[in-house]
């Protein structure tokens, strides 16, 4: 079952569905699928949000800078300076473009 809001999509995992299936799908990285729900794994009947295709979601670590996020994620510093607004970041913080 799928529920779309105007910008998210909610999915219901069916029986033997597992987070790989869910990713190729919906044409997502399983980072971003595991870190916009906070979860790394999943069962049937869970309800997940799903990604945009284009979307990357990021928690920051301790020791993150601008240059080895974006080499992690292999977009341009000046995506992630754009993203946050250049502010200083925080550990735990979720960037999302």
């Amino acid at each position: 079952m799928q529920i779309t809001t105007k910008s998210n999509l909610f999915y219901k995992v069916k029986k033997n569905e597992d987070i790989s299936d869910i990713c190729r799908k919906f044409k997502v990285d399983e980072y971003s699928l595991k870190t916009l729900n906070q979860i790394s794994q999943i069962q049937a009947n869970d309800v997940i949000l799903i990604p945009k295709p284009y979307e990357h979601v990021y928690v920051v670590k301790p020791l993150d800078t601008y240059e080895k996020i974006a080499n992690t994620l292999g977009v341009s510093v000046d995506k992630i300076k754009e993203v946050t607004k250049g502010k200083k970041m925080y550990i735990g913080q979720r960037i999302v473009f």
